[in-house]
């Protein structure tokens, strides 16, 4: 079976997702725990355009030296001060970009999984396999992929969980509800 057969649940799955997408940051509510007010932000504010720091990845506390971060010193600053990550954007998110790159990514998502489908199924295939298949590729595209970083860098992902597998009972829904019958 070739790919192209696939062109309408392709292009609805990644419509659907990226629709979906937008629906759960803008409308629901279950992203809104994951953000919080600084309780000095402007101080902190204040503090960083003072000492104009550029826009760039930080964490802290940093060392760039491995025999520095086994120091007592060191291990102790990380025992009892903050720690975390800072990130400074040099502009303001360009929303048209975001939304256009976030479409690509789940398009090019959506044609990743139709692949793998292609492949392991022929047209007239079981509805219910075609089902299994592209939910577990969706699962694995949209919703655990991510993890590695979470463990690093410690980014709250629960509800992103929760919205990939959304994604991945979209895409798995629409590919098996317009798999091709057999001719």
């Amino acid at each position: 079976m070739s790919i192209l057969d696939l062109w309408l649940p392709i292009l609805l799955a990644g419509l659907a997702t990226h629709i979906a997408s937008i629906v759960a940051w803008m409308f629901l509510p279950h992203h809104k725990p994951e953000w919080n007010k600084l309780p000095a932000e402007d101080d902190l504010l204040d503090l960083l355009d003072e000492k104009q720091v550029a826009a760039n990845q930080y964490l802290f506390p940093y060392s760039d030296d491995h025999k520095e971060m086994s120091t007592p010193e060191f291990q102790e600053k990380m025992k009892t001060r903050c720690r975390g990550m800072l990130i400074l954007w040099s502009s303001p998110p360009n929303m048209g970009k975001a939304i256009s790159l976030t479409l690509a990514f789940f398009m090019v998502a959506a044609f990743a999984i139709g692949y793998l489908a292609s492949i392991a199924f022929e047209p007239g295939a079981n509805r219910l396999d075609v089902f299994r298949l592209v939910l577990m590729a969706g699962l694995l595209c949209h919703a655990a992929g991510p993890f590695p970083g979470v463990f690093w860098f410690r980014k709250f992902y629960a509800m992103e969980v929760l919205d990939g597998v959304v994604y991945a009972l979209i895409t798995a829904g629409l590919f098996a509800w317009l798999w091709p019958s057999s001719s």
